[in-house]
């Protein structure tokens, strides 16, 4: 079933920087606060960039209708984004694509794990936000200055594990290496990062027989599923990222 979206122009509220190459930034919309859950994303249009581009729903405050966004600044698009100043209004297409399904971390014995690489921590701390238990987040990149939301989660009452991959913060190497030596039987596995990253702890899980959703990265042009641009195999057949995710059952993944 597709879910309702808007396409709006909508006032930038903020952009600012936050670390290294990462920004967040705030617009404000009754329509897309009010629908957006846990995963979805928007596509954002910025003028003289010809491609949308879609980025993952960082916080949803539903009292205020403002949505935030993080992102890296990597080509054009992203640059021209961060150009933007305050009162600047662009296109926003969302809320768009399949979210988390919460329902499995509420089973009483349950833990949730989530584990986050790269600007993939926007995904996973709206879901953090969502979910009624905390559980372990763990966490990589390649340096510490890359780190974001630490704070936050640390708030809403999550145990951290952190891993870089320069040793200036936490375990020296990949989070994969510290997720396999914790993970047990009572976790639910929710992921959210690059492909390499995401292939480990789907294998991990899928080891474990452990249930769990992972939030797919791919590249989009429309985020409605026209295009027909980011098809992955989900169990025996091919699906939209945009469309029919970007969030899947783990156990149908086959990176």
């Amino acid at each position: 079933m597709v879910s309702k979206r808007w396409d709006n122009q909508l006032e930038i509220k903020e952009n600012k920087k936050i670390c290294l190459n990462f920004y967040e930034f705030k617009v404000v919309s009754k329509q897309i606060a009010s629908a957006a859950v846990a995963g979805q994303f928007c596509m954002i249009k910025l003028e003289s960039v010809y491609l949308r581009r879609p980025l993952s729903i960082y916080h949803i405050n539903k009292k205020t209708s403002e949505i935030s966004f993080l992102y890296k600044v990597l080509g054009k698009g992203t640059d021209k984004l961060a150009s933007l100043s305050k009162g600047t209004k662009i296109k926003v297409l969302g809320p768009l694509g399949q979210g988390y399904d919460l329902k499995p971390s509420l089973k009483k014995d349950s833990e949730p794990v989530l584990v986050a690489g790269g600007t993939g921590i926007a995904s996973i701390f709206c879901l953090a936000s969502s979910l009624k238990k905390t559980g372990k987040l763990f966490y990589g990149v390649k340096t510490k200055e890359e780190l974001l939301c630490i704070s936050l989660f640390k708030k809403l009452g999550w145990k951290i594990f952190v891993s870089t991959e320069d040793g200036s913060r936490g375990y020296k190497g990949f989070i994969t290496d510290l997720l396999q030596q914790k993970l047990n039987k009572n976790n639910i596995v929710y992921t959210c990062g690059p492909t390499p990253m995401m292939k480990k702890v789907i294998s991990l899980a899928k080891g474990l027989n452990l249930s769990g959703y992972a939030s797919l990265e791919e590249k989009m042009a429309c985020g409605v599923g026209n295009c027909q641009g980011c098809a992955v195999k989900i169990g025996e057949e091919y699906k939209m990222v945009c469309k029919d995710g970007p969030v899947f059952k783990i156990s149908e993944v086959f990176l």
